[in-house]
C-alpha cells in the first residue's frame, strides 16, 4: 500500500484523520474535537487543520488515529467504548479500512450542559 495522496491532493493519513474526526464528532455523546491547552492535537488536511485528531504511521501502510475530544455530559467509559467502532465503520465506509490501525480515545474536556466551565 503506498501513502499516494488522494483526490485533492490530500494523503490517505489525512483522510483517515477527517474520517475518523468526522465519526467521532458524530456520535451522540461527543461536543467537540479539542487540540489540547497547546494546540498540538492537529492534523493538517489540505490548507485546513482537524482539531482533536493525530494520525502517525503505525508501519506496513496503517495509521494510528488519536482522537482528543471534548465530551457532553455523558457516561465516559461507555462513549469511550464506542468511538473506536464507530471510527473502525466509517474508515471501511470510505475504503480506508485496510490503512486504519490502532484508534484511541481521550477526553480532554467535558461540556456542561448549562454553559459552565469544568
Amino acid at each position: 500500500m503506498s501513502v499516494a495522496q488522494r483526490a485533492g491532493g490530500v494523503t490517505a493519513r489525512a483522510e483517515l484523520a477527517r474520517v475518523a474526526l468526522e465519526a467521532a464528532v458524530k456520535a451522540r455523546g461527543v461536543a467537540a474535537g479539542n487540540a489540547g491547552p497547546d494546540g498540538r492535537y492537529v492534523t493538517a488536511y489540505g490548507d485546513a487543520t482537524l482539531a482533536g485528531v493525530v494520525a502517525a504511521a503505525e508501519g506496513e501502510g496503517r495509521f494510528s488515529v488519536d482522537l482528543f475530544l471534548t465530551a457532553e455530559l455523558v457516561p465516559l467509559l461507555a462513549l469511550g467504548a464506542r468511538l473506536p467502532g464507530a471510527v473502525r465503520e466509517a474508515a471501511r465506509s470510505q475504503d480506508l479500512g485496510e490503512r486504519l490501525g490502532s484508534v484511541s480515545v481521550t477526553f480532554l474536556d467535558v461540556e456542561h450542559p448549562l454553559g459552565w466551565p469544568s
